[in-house]
């Protein structure tokens, strides 16, 4: 581990770097490293791993409920497949975690016989069996302090120390020869002439801190700023009218971030009152909804709500953006959680912290029509490029599917 960046001589080479160090990133370098035997160069411009997107979320094990196999067929299936490779590898390594479940409530009678219905029926296309419809008495029984007409009871959902994931998946690369380079900061990038391999293929050379690093291959997965790198990479081909690369016929762009901040709020001055995540149905403005998660601490938070951030940020959005919590944003807080729990008192909430979303659409831009909700991988279909693997709007269930992610990039690039 690199405490600041190495000193590499120009066009130093490496196999496979990967760009960003979340539990994306780091999932991805250790199925390169670990089953596919590459040198891997993982980089984070930050002091610490998963300091991003990763710190930022409810730390919650999705079971893969929501998403439409035909609009959204990577995270339906990624988020399946990788909730039972994190369980597996929770409890191989005596990772901390829970399988707490989840309740999804219906505020009223037409959420009850029309969205809950819909949800279990999305479940079970792909492939989830552990479903309960549950009555209002169920519910009551189940959660006495949750008011609902109804809900769905997903067993299998729960939560995880992600912060103890991140580490022990490090550990795995580095112990197969995977070398992370902190504050390392990725300012672009181009594309050399064929020549550079005599294969036909062109490396990729980074640029980082003003040093260069050749490469075969490159991972972008760097949260909030994929688009941004993989683009300044991309133009010096376009810019280039020496080289050809073929690029297809349709889909020849990557899709742009667009970027979504979510706020919670944590409880106080009262006992927290449920056993499980509760849930009301999604938000259509772009979010699951402000739900209730217990941490593993029995700290109740509630959150995220959906802020939609200008649609024009640039590179670099972060450096942007406010990342407090407006303390205003209590009272639609106080209005969304006192529909399942009544009882929360005045003031008993507080600002906690925020993470941003990044997602291909935007309300603004597509009116909930065009963009794509559903996860990007972009590999040489998507640009032309050989080596090129870019990982675009992976929000949530982003740290659920993180270990299929992994396999999936690293099968790409075997």
């Amino acid at each position: 581990m690199f405490p600041t960046p190495p000193t590499l001589a120009p066009q130093h080479h490496i196999q496979t770097a990967v760009i960003g160090a979340g539990i994306i990133g780091i999932s991805i370098a250790r199925a390169l490293a670990c089953q596919h035997a590459h040198e891997v160069l993982l980089l984070e411009r930050a002091h610490a791993i998963g300091s991003g997107i990763s710190s930022r979320n409810s730390q919650v094990l999705h079971a893969g409920i929501y998403y439409d196999r035909n609009a959204m067929p990577l995270k339906a299936q990624f988020c399946i497949d990788g909730q039972k490779s994190i369980y597996e590898y929770c409890r191989r390594r005596n990772i901390p975690h829970k399988r707490c479940g989840k309740l999804v409530v219906a505020a009223n009678q037409e959420q009850r016989d029309v969205a809950l219905p819909r949800l279990m029926e999305c479940a079970a296309r792909n492939g989830v069996r552990d479903l309960r419809m549950l009555s209002k008495h169920d519910v009551a029984d189940l959660e006495p302090n949750v008011v609902s007409e109804g809900a769905v009871l997903s067993p299998s959902t729960g939560i995880v120390d992600s912060h103890a994931l991140l580490t022990s998946l490090l550990a795995d690369a580095q112990e197969c020869g995977a070398t992370l380079a902190l504050n390392c900061r990725v300012q672009g990038g181009y594309v050399l002439p064929s020549e550079s391999r005599g294969n036909g293929r062109r490396r990729i050379v980074l640029i980082v801190d003003g040093a260069e690093i050749a490469c075969d291959n490159v991972v972008v997965s760097a949260g909030l700023c994929s688009d941004a790198i993989a683009s300044n990479i991309l133009s010096s081909i376009t810019h280039d009218t020496t080289q050809s690369v073929h690029k297809p016929p349709s889909s020849s762009c990557l899709p742009t971030q667009y970027y979504a901040k979510g706020n919670y709020f944590k409880l106080e001055n009262q006992k927290s009152p449920f056993e499980r995540l509760i849930y009301p149905l999604p938000d259509p403005n772009g979010g699951l909804g402000i739900h209730a998660t217990i941490d593993l601490s029995g700290t109740t938070k509630f959150g995220p709500d959906v802020e939609w951030l200008d649609c024009d940020l640039d590179d670099h959005p972060e450096s942007k953006i406010d990342m407090n919590v407006d303390p205003t944003r209590a009272d639609s807080f106080y209005r969304a959680i006192r529909k399942y729990w009544p009882d929360l008192k005045d003031g008993n909430i507080v600002p906690d912290y925020s993470g941003i979303r990044p997602k291909l659409w935007h309300p603004r831009r597509h009116f909930g029509k065009d963009g794509t909700k559903d996860f990007v991988i972009a590999g040489k279909e998507w640009h032309g490029l050989s080596g090129l693997v870019v990982l675009l709007g992976i929000e949530s269930p982003g740290l659920t599917s993180s270990l299929a992610i992994g396999q999936h990039v690293a099968n790409m690039l075997r």
